[in-house]
């Protein structure tokens, strides 16, 4: 019995091709966050600055992880081209399954405001060195909106995530092996794909 050529190749196209689609699949971003970036044609000094919009984008992320450097990247993306002057809009939901106060704890180089639900949690206005900004808010039970405004001016860059369910009001410092990365689901927190 001969071997069939054509039977073989078959065979590694669509060994081939299951192969990429599964690479693909396996290394896509979970749609957790929207990002939006929009960088400025004019100098931007505070998050409040106008923005001269020349370049705006849309990705998907599923952790808040933007780590300090040069130039913005993500480990999902990687480089992301944006060095200076331009802004990120970060929008997300997620699922409280009982009522508790929350820590958040974001790092940023340059300013950053956090908001759930329509309310102010942190906000950190003007340039400066990655930095820690922190807030507390105490939410029922049920789906909340995270909304995340960032800036970048000049220099280093970064903007870093975290939260940590509180055990009670009276615990406003909570060691940090019990921060969690924003998009990390917890026993209380499930972060929602859209």
């Amino acid at each position: 019995m001969r071997f069939d050529k054509r039977w073989g190749l078959f065979a590694f196209a669509f060994t081939l091709w299951l192969w990429i689609g599964y690479s693909i699949y396996i290394h896509s971003a979970k749609k957790i966050f929207k990002v939006t970036i929009i960088h400025s044609s004019k100098p931007l000094h505070t998050l409040n600055d106008k923005i001269y919009p020349d370049k705006k984008e849309m990705i998907w992320v599923e952790k808040i992880f933007f780590p300090r450097g040069n130039e913005l990247k993500h480990p999902t993306y990687g480089y992301l081209g944006y060095k200076k002057n331009f802004v990120m809009r970060i929008d997300g939901d997620f699922l409280l399954s009982k009522d508790a106060p929350l820590k958040f704890v974001l790092y940023s180089d340059d300013g950053v405001r956090l908001v759930i639900d329509g309310k102010n949690v942190l906000e950190f206005l003007q340039n400066r060195p990655f930095g820690k900004s922190e807030g507390i808010i105490y939410l029922k039970k049920g789906k909340h909106h995270l909304h995340i405004d960032y800036f970048q001016g000049y220099g280093q860059l970064g903007l870093v995530g975290y939260y940590a369910v509180l055990n009670g009001l009276k615990q406003i410092i909570s060691d940090n092996n019990s921060l969690k990365l924003l998009g990390n689901n917890s026993q209380i927190i499930k972060f929602i794909e859209q």
